[in-house]
This record gives structure tokens, sequence and C-alpha cells, in this order.
């Protein structure tokens, strides 16, 4: 009999179990029997071991975000953040014909759509500047946190600043949040020059951009204490605004006048990949300052565990107690399994992660994730699947999303239980990642009681 045959039984009980969904654990499989004899269902709850383990080279490649400031946090450290990105020309000069007009630059405007503020305080402006890089990204790099991408700082394409406040931080609640802050003529300048064909030896716009301009490098000032997360997709970008002017005489004398006016070159930012951010984190006089490096575990001493990517410190669970409990009873029939992980409330300031997946460390040296799955987003033998997943074969990884009013993460891998109690599969420990492991929001767990494994099994006849 194959492993499949041996759980269908199971299969069918927690397709029963999602339709009938019984709140007492002894009346379920009650709807299974239309004459009322119970199935022999049983409940265990298993709390599980957890430690904290330090990873600070995460890929921050193809996140859903550009971080930029700084964040002092007497729990995790002090993380810095710099965003780094390619420049994509998304439309051309406008289309005019003749050769008796001339194009004018106005100005040069960064539009920045603030999605989240990490900090504790909103009373200090946060200052930022804008600086060429001197290395170019490629699309189809993979990225990581600690990599270094040089810039130039003997000069800058223009700083600005931005000052929060209680209405700019309910705006950024509401997801609409859009900064706009000019930038030097001198980019705008440049950037003209490349699209107008005047700069590079590139044959197109987008080669002398990726090649030889390179892109940016937005860089917090040293003062700061916000995290921003700024959303690279919509309505951030640099515009370089223009008009058209057509001179002519009158009478002997040369008049200029205005052709086309309210134009404008639109250069998006993270556009193809080809952006990351760069993270680092001084734990020194923290909680964490007491970590003993990447992948291994350790505690805090304080009866709590914490998960914020952005700073690289994610819980890791330990299984003894699911692996213990199917010695003690070999043979059963799983039904379902639940992962139940209970997380606190956070500060006015900051939110908990919202959601994350399960990956498997590698059992070659017991410390550390399948890295290579990781890195690739090839999850397949790196994460816990979904139910669908194992028995499809899609590799699509089980997605825990937080219910913001029980606080709780909730994740149902029934058929992944069934391969660990069968042997299939050996798991000894697990790692709790957000799917945007960029993300500066975190979450804060109890030790003893956070994380709970909820099985429905039948004992064998």
């Amino acid at each position: 009999m194959n492993l499949l045959d041996k759980n269908w039984p199971g299969l069918l009980i927690v397709v029963a179990l999602a339709i009938f969904s019984c709140e007492d654990a002894s009346d379920i499989g009650l709807g299974l029997d239309p004459d009322g004899v119970r199935v022999n269902v049983l409940y265990e709850e298993l709390p599980l071991a957890a430690t904290n383990v330090r990873i600070d080279s995460i890929r921050t490649s193809n996140s859903s975000r550009l971080l930029i400031g700084k964040y002092a946090d007497p729990i995790f450290g002090t993380t810095v953040s710099t965003a780094l990105s390619q420049i994509n020309l998304t439309n051309t000069l406008s289309g005019l014909s003749g050769d008796d007009h001339y194009y004018v630059v106005d100005s040069t405007v960064i539009n920045l759509n603030i999605n989240k503020a990490h900090t504790d305080d909103i009373s200090n402006v946060q200052s930022f500047t804008v600086y060429q890089l001197t290395d170019t990204i490629f699309t189809s790099g993979y990225y990581l946190s600690d990599f270094i991408t040089n810039y130039r700082t003997d000069e800058s394409f223009g700083n600005f600043d931005i000052k929060l406040s209680a209405s700019s931080l309910n705006l950024i609640d509401e997801k609409n949040y859009l900064v706009q802050k000019k930038l030097s003529a001198s980019l705008g300048d440049e950037l003209f020059a490349i699209a107008n064909g005047q700069k590079g030896n590139s044959v197109s716009p987008s080669g002398a951009l990726r090649y030889e301009f390179k892109g940016i490098a937005i860089v917090g000032d040293a003062a700061n204490n916000v995290l921003l997360d700024i959303d690279h997709v919509d309505s951030t970008n640099i515009r370089v605004h223009y008009h058209v002017v057509d001179p002519y005489t009158e009478d002997g004398n040369s008049l200029d006048s205005v052709l086309v006016d309210s134009l404008f070159l639109n250069y998006s930012l993270g556009s193809n990949g080809a952006y990351y951010n760069q993270i680092s984190t001084d734990r020194s006089g923290s909680l964490m300052s007491s970590e003993t490096g990447n992948y291994n575990g350790f505690t805090t001493g304080d009866g709590n565990i914490y998960l914020q990517p952005a700073s690289g410190i994610f819980p890791k669970l330990n299984f003894d107690a699911l692996n213990q409990f199917f010695a003690a009873n070999p043979n059963i029939q799983i039904n379902r399994m639940e992962f139940s992980i209970e997380t606190k409330e956070n500060s006015a300031y900051n939110s908990n992660v919202g959601n994350f997946r399960f990956l498997y460390v590698d059992q070659a040296d017991g410390s550390k994730i399948n890295t290579n799955g990781l890195l690739t987003n090839i999850l397949g033998e790196t994460a816990i699947l979904s139910d669908a997943g194992y028995i499809s074969g899609s590799s699509e990884p089980l997605i825990a999303s937080l219910d913001e009013t029980s606080l709780t993460y909730t994740g149902v891998p029934t058929f992944f239980a069934q391969l660990v109690e069968t042997g299939s599969i050996e798991v000894d420990h697990i790692i709790l990642v957000p799917q945007d492991v960029t993300t500066p929001d975190f979450s804060v767990f109890d030790e003893e009681t956070g994380f709970i494994i909820k099985l429905y099994y039948t004992l064998p006849e």
C-alpha cells in the first residue's frame, strides 16, 4: 500500500472536518454518521519549545518594499537600511516634429509612496540624501541584506526631509501617503540628456541608465529614528518635469513661446528586480546583545520569543514534542494537525508581522535553513507545504496569517503531520520566516505557551 492509499481515509476525515467544524473536540465526526455513532477521534495539545536565531544574510531583492532610515530599539538594537535601485524610464519625450524647438527642464522630483513608519517617536525630522551608484545592480542577481554596492559620496543628487505627524500616520495607515521632494537640477539634466540620446554610449536610454548611470542610493542621516517602508511599485518614482519652447522672430526680434507645457519623464524605482535593501543591525546594549551568531539558538531571559525580520531575528521551534508523541503512539491516523501560535499586542506605532511560513532546518548540520531554497524562493524542499501542495506536488508553502482579533497565527498541515508520523519526513526544527523578510514589523510570543500544535487523531483498530 502506498503512502497516499494509507492516508486516504484520513484525508476524507479532514475534508469532513472542514465542512462540519465542530466546536467540541468530542463531537468531531458526528456529522459523518447520520445514525449518531461516534467516530473515535482523540485530541492532544503539544506545546513546542522555542528559541530565537539570528540570520543576518537575508535576501532583500524582490521584496515588496524599499526600506530607508534608522531605528534604535531596546530589544533588537539599532537597525539601519539604505535602498539601492536601478531606475527605469517608463515613457518617452513628447513626440514633436521639426528642429525649431528646444526642451527646458523645470524641476526634478522624487515621489515616495510611504506604506509604514516603524518608530516609537515621530517628533524628529528624518533626513535623506540621494547618491549615484558606481556599481551596476543586475536583474538576475540575488542580493542579500549584507551585500555591498558602492555609491559615490563626494557629490549628491540632493537631500530632502520628512516630518511625520499624527495626520500623516493616519494617511500611512490608509496606504495613501505620498511624499514629493525636489532633488538637484544636475540629476534632472543628466536624466533628461540620457532620455534625449545626448549622453551615454549605449544604443538606448534603458541601456545607458542600467550600465552607465547605474542607479541611485537613498541614504538616511545618522540622526534619524524612523524606518520608512516605501512601496516601490505604486507612485514611487523620480519625475523630471520639462516644457517645450518654440523660438520665432517677429519684426526682427527673437521671441520664445512655450509650445507644450507640463510634461514629465517618469523613472520608476525598483523595476525588473534590480534593487535591494542594504540592512545592518548593531545589537550592542540591546536585549539581543548576548546572541551567539547566525542560526544558533538563543533566548533573552525575559520569557519571550521574538520575530523581527528586518533585524534578522526569527523563532526556531523544536519538534521533539511531536516526534516523541508519534513514537509513543505508533501507526495512528492523523485527522487534523493545526499550528496555533499566539502573539502579543504591539505598541501604537508598531504592528505585528502579518504572516509567516514554516521553513525546515537543514538536516545536514541541524543549524541552518536550506539556504539554496530560501534564496531562490524555491520552497518545495524548504517549507512545510499546504495539504494541497503535498497531495498535488504543486509545492505551495503553508502560509499562517495573523488573525487581528485573536492575535493568533493558524496553519493546518495535516498531510505533513501524517508524513512525519510515518517517518517519510524527518523534522527536528523549523524556523518561522515571513513572506516579506524585510518588514520592520515585529511579533512577540510567550516562550512557554506561544507555540502549540493541536492534534486530532484516530487510534488503530
